[in-house]
């Protein structure tokens, strides 16, 4: 079944890509403040490990991923300096992306590391600090992490100190999580983290506020989007690449990705209380083609949409969701054309979350991967 998304996935962006030479590598005519300040970030997990395909890209996409960033025309920034321009709402470049590591494997430090250095691409590798106490050959020891952070192109941030399921934990033991890996890292580098990382990419309302309680600049979901300056910094978009998710042709569709600035989203909580839950947003009145508007349910497909009027988007489902995550995202293609460059998507995402789902009884992931991306971003298919 997943070769077939697979291969249906990989048939969508061949035919999106092949609409072609359409529209601008430069901030679109509509010149809306989130496309002046807004990026792609991306997420990775292990490099090369074939045993753990739902978690790992293979080495030859990585170089194919870094080979595009160099010759495409992007912008790779550090994880500070695209934040920082958002929160203060400078213009970033067209086309800015940043990399970001999950997990601090030891197949990124050796084989991805040596690659971004040569290339000199900044990235930034979060960690968690029980990981790096323990002899695993899998992680990062202390000593590496130490030696990594003083590799001008690299910075760190931090997973709670055990990667585990926040969302359904009190906010007592979220804190000790919490806490251990902010001492950790204090006692370690001398400072305090910038950047948490949510592990899974879950999080609910209640612990980005017990989050936003911490000195953290912003913390990291899994949901794909954009970041710009009207984003939650609390709950910062990236994009999953993935053996099964990261061909060069997703990776060129999302990391030349605008964003889809949306308001009063509904649910208001990731965690999902009522089953099947009301899916809702507001487009933002600049966005004018919502005729093209496509969303897109992991493990259900192409979502009928229901217009409200006003820019309002509602997406009703018949049936519960049957998954512990799933993905929501919308896309419509952006309007400015210009001869001679490539179509440009607008995008927004959702993770929900169903803490109580059984995944050893159902479609359990590997750790640090979402298996449930199974339609992530059938951009535009109308």
């Amino acid at each position: 079944m997943l070769s077939i998304q697979k291969h249906k996935c990989a048939s969508l962006y061949s035919a999106i890509l092949g609409l072609g030479m359409l529209l601008s590598t430069m901030h679109p005519a509509l010149a809306e403040e989130s496309d002046r300040a807004s990026a792609v970030i991306f997420v990775y997990q292990r490099i090369g490990d074939d045993s753990l395909p739902q978690g790992s890209i293979s080495l030859d996409q990585f170089k194919e991923h870094i080979k595009e960033l160099k010759t495409g025309g992007y912008n790779v920034l550090p994880l500070q300096k695209i934040v920082d321009a958002l929160k203060d709402g400078d213009t970033l470049p067209a086309k800015t992306v940043g990399i970001t590591f999950e997990g601090a494997y030891t197949t990124t430090l050796n084989a991805a590391v040596p690659l971004l250095d040569e290339a000199e691409l900044p990235y930034t590798v979060f960690y968690s600090s029980d990981n790096a106490d323990g002899a695993s050959p899998s992680y990062m020891t202390w000593k590496q992490l130490k030696d990594l952070k003083r590799d001008k192109f690299a910075t760190l941030g931090i997973l709670p100190s055990a990667y585990a399921h926040m969302v359904g934990q009190t906010d007592v033991q979220n804190a000790a999580l919490i806490n251990k890996a902010i001492a950790k890292y204090k006692e370690q580098f001398d400072e305090d983290p910038a950047f948490f990382a949510y592990p899974y990419g879950e999080y609910s309302a209640t612990l980005k506020k017990q989050l936003s309680g911490y000195t953290f600049k912003a913390a990291f979901g899994q949901q794909s989007g954009v970041v710009h300056t009207k984003s939650d910094f609390m709950a910062l978009p990236r994009f999953t690449m993935t053996d099964n998710f990261g061909d060069l042709q997703r990776f060129q569709l999302t990391a030349s990705a605008l964003p889809l600035p949306v308001s009063d989203v509904i649910p208001d909580d990731t965690v999902i209380k009522n089953n099947p839950p009301l899916i809702g947003f507001t487009v933002a009145p600049e966005i004018k083609n919502l005729s093209k508007l496509s969303c897109f349910v992991s493990g259900v497909g192409k979502a009928p949409l229901t217009k409200v009027g006003g820019g309002r988007i509602e997406i009703r489902l018949k049936d519960p969701l049957d998954d512990r995550r799933t993905r929501v995202n919308c896309t419509v293609p952006d309007e400015t054309v210009i001869p001679g460059q490539g179509q440009q998507w607008r995008w927004f995402g959702m993770l929900l979350i169903d803490p109580e789902f059984d995944e050893d009884a159902g479609s359990a992931s590997t750790a640090g991967t979402d298996s449930s991306e199974d339609t992530d971003g059938s951009a535009g298919d109308d």
